[in-house]
This record gives C-alpha cells, sequence and structure tokens, in this order.
C-alpha cells in the first residue's frame, strides 16, 4: 500500500478516491489508528504532481461523508 505523510505529520494510507462536481475527493486512513480518518481535494500542479488540500467548510464536508457513505456500502 502506498503512504503518504500529510501536512500534520502523520502517515496515512489511500483508502478510496471519488470525483463529487468535478472535484477529486480522497479519503485517507492514518496507518496507525484506521479511526482516525481524513478527507483531502486532490489538486495536480503544473507539473503533473497530485497534492493535498483541505476541505474549505462544514458544508464541503458533510456533502463529501454523505458521498463517501453511499459509494463505500456499494463497493
Amino acid at each position: 500500500m502506498e503512504t503518504i505523510v500529510l501536512d500534520d505529520n502523520i502517515e496515512y494510507v489511500i483508502i478510496k478516491e471519488e470525483k463529487i462536481n468535478g472535484i477529486l475527493y480522497t479519503l485517507f486512513a492514518n496507518v496507525n489508528d484506521s479511526s482516525d480518518i481524513c478527507f483531502r481535494k486532490t489538486k495536480i500542479d503544473s507539473d503533473g504532481e497530485e497534492y493535498y488540500i483541505g476541505l474549505d467548510s462544514d458544508e464541503e464536508f458533510e456533502t463529501v461523508v454523505q458521498h463517501f457513505s453511499e459509494n463505500i456500502l456499494q463497493d
């Protein structure tokens, strides 16, 4: 499994990526505590490299949680 250290200096594994309203979101789980999860937007810089940024609002967070909840149950 590929892991990444996010801006909180914790190592995470990518669980799932989903496109919502044209934006790619990523669900991460802490490699040392699978109950510690987070969501980030996946962006691509001018060199084609992916990077991750936080969500902008509680409303966006709720939308992402709802979407992932519905889609994870389908997989």
